[in-house]
């Protein structure tokens, strides 16, 4: 590994165009990439992704160096790691949102059924499952009112006992259960987002 003032010349060199750096660069970052290239390949969209993930952050892996400005007293390494995260996450969820569009075959006709449904996925939470529920969640979170929002802000996110949730809205327990499940029923109408309120 290079020191920060060694890998602060080597981005400014890289910027400027010279390959040699891009190439010591890359040979120092490429166990960072290589992780993170397996990161999600045990999943359905990560094995769709798996041909593609190397050059998706290869290329953000280079565009990290040309946007990186190390006047701003950010480390690369953190910058990249951020850089490489992003870029996946996004053909993740390019990726998943193929999925929903796409039609999916039947059984094809005179196989055995049995073993073309042993091949379906499980209901299993997965990350595709888990990203379109924070989506949703999102979009959900945008309609309700202050007062909802902090009380889910409260029992969710802060993961606090509902009676401690009453008190710190002020409010009687019963009353407090009463708005939980009105904003579960609010939620619930939304069929990819039944199990993250669960």
């Amino acid at each position: 590994m290079y020191s920060l003032q060694e890998e602060n010349e080597l981005i400014h060199h890289a910027q400027a165009g010279n390959q040699s750096a891009c190439a010591h660069l890359l040979a120092a970052y490429d166990g960072l990439i290589d992780h993170m290239r397996r990161r999600y390949q045990y999943t359905p969209t990560g094995k769709l992704l798996a041909d593609d993930a190397l050059g998706i952050l290869q290329l953000a892996f280079m565009e990290a160096i040309r946007d990186f400005n190390p006047t701003l007293g950010i480390h690369f390494a953190a910058f990249l790691q951020s850089r490489l995260h992003a870029a996946l996450y996004k053909a993740f969820k390019q990726t998943c949102r193929y999925n929903e569009r796409t039609a999916h075959p039947t059984a094809p006709a005179g196989e055995d059924e049995h073993d073309f449904f042993a091949l379906q996925e499980s209901s299993a939470p997965t990350p595709e499952r888990s990203l379109l529920a924070r989506e949703e969640l999102a979009n959900l979170l945008h309609q309700l009112n202050p007062q909802e929002k902090e009380l889910l802000q409260l029992i969710y996110a802060q993961g606090l006992p509902q009676r401690t949730a009453a008190r710190i809205l002020h409010i009687s327990p019963q009353t407090m259960n009463k708005r939980k499940k009105d904003c579960r029923n609010t939620a619930c109408k939304s069929e990819k987002i039944k199990t993250a309120l669960s």
